[in-house]
Parts: structure tokens; sequence; C-alpha cells
């Protein structure tokens, strides 16, 4: 199978995934027990969904660090895509980290193309009705990092902040209000932009005025 590009590699996984059923055991001791609950389906799901996409022949290699945005690089002939993969329980509102807000400024500044980079996220049900176990992949989805965040009450962008600092940009819920986001790329590089005047930090060699006209030239 020869996958061309991100977007192909999206619809054949949306095709394949959507629907199925999986269980996460445990084998210790030599008995091998079925895992039951929820905490640990999606940090699994999120290190599996690289081993699915080489065995469909992707070539994809992990980014420079745990914290430094994006997670993946992926590549199809001459060209490249960044991306990350993330999953949660479609059941509630996602709660995952999209990026560290430091890295992420960063990292946009010094390549403000890696702002095109592409969530790859899988939605999953638990199965907990008393008989079925493991979960079910219930949807697939290939997003831009401004079609999966939007304002809140209190900050421009979704932030989870620590002792008085922006540590981690956080989604809104996509899945039940699609239309929620932000509507360009400029209004979430404008968002970005509040965000970090809200919150300044002066070990970054630039200002969020600079940062701004930097990237939104991309």
């Amino acid at each position: 199978m020869q996958i061309n590009s991100l977007q192909e590699l999206f619809e054949i996984s949306k095709e394949k995934l959507e629907g199925q059923h999986g269980t996460i055991t445990i084998t210790f001791a030599n008995r091998s027990h079925v895992y039951t609950g929820n905490d640990v389906i999606g940090n699994c799901l999120q290190e599996w969904l690289p081993d699915w996409f080489r065995f469909l022949g992707v070539d994809i290699k992990s980014g420079e660090g745990t914290q430094v945005f994006p997670d993946f690089v992926a590549q199809f002939g001459t060209q490249t895509y960044d991306m990350e993969v993330k999953a949660w329980n479609i059941n509630n509102a996602p709660a995952f980290d999209l990026a560290n807000f430091q890295s992420f400024v960063e990292t946009t500044y010094n390549s403000p193309g890696k702002l095109n980079a592409q969530y790859f996220i899988l939605g999953y049900k638990p199965e907990d009705d008393g008989f079925s176990q493991g979960f079910t992949v219930q949807k697939v989805f290939l997003k831009h990092i401004w079609e999966i965040t939007s304002s809140t009450a209190k900050y421009p962008i979704g932030l989870q902040v620590k002792r008085n600092m922006p540590y981690a940009m956080r989604p809104y819920n996509f899945n039940r209000n699609p239309d929620g986001s932000f509507a360009t790329k400029i209004d979430f590089i404008k968002a970005v932009k509040e965000a970090f005047e809200m919150f300044p930090n002066p070990a970054l060699p630039f200002t969020p005025d600079k940062w701004f006209d930097k990237v939104s030239r991309y």
C-alpha cells in the first residue's frame, strides 16, 4: 500500500480503525489480566498509533524531545509533515495537552512552519457495561491546532496554568461543538499573542509582538 500524504493516511486509518474494539492486557508472574480501568487507554493508544503508521509503510520519526512541539515528523516521498498523536475518552471533554506553551511559542518563532502541524486524534469509548471489556475507537480526527482550540472564560486560548504560569495548551470540546473553534489560523495566532502578553516570559529572547510579526507571515 502506497500512502502519499497525511490526508491519505487519515482516510485509511478512519476507514480501518473506527469501530474497532481493543483490550489492554497485563501479564505478570505468568498470569494475564485484562485491564478494566480507563486511565491508561489513551496513553496506550498514543503509543500504538506510530506503530500502526509504520505498519502501513509510513516513515515516521520522533521529534526532538518529550516537551518539544511537535512529537513526530512523518515523511511521504519528499514531503514531510509535523504531527502530534492524541487519544481521549470521547464520553468526556478532551483534556489532553496540545503542547507546552513555552515550547510552542519558542518552536514556532524559530520554525514558523511548525504551526501547521496536524493532530491525529483517536476518540475511544471504554466498554464498561458490566459485560464487555476494553474499549472501542469511535472516531478518528485529523486537525490543525486552530481547529481544536478556542478562547475560554479566563484566557484567550485554552490553558492549564500552574503557579501563575502557563503550562500547557488545551483543546476545547471539538467533538460536541465542531463549529466552536477559532475561525481562522490568524485568529488563533492573535489569541496566542494575547496569552503571551498575559504571561510575559523574560527567558524568551523575543516579545509577543515580535513573535506575532514572524509567525503571522506563514
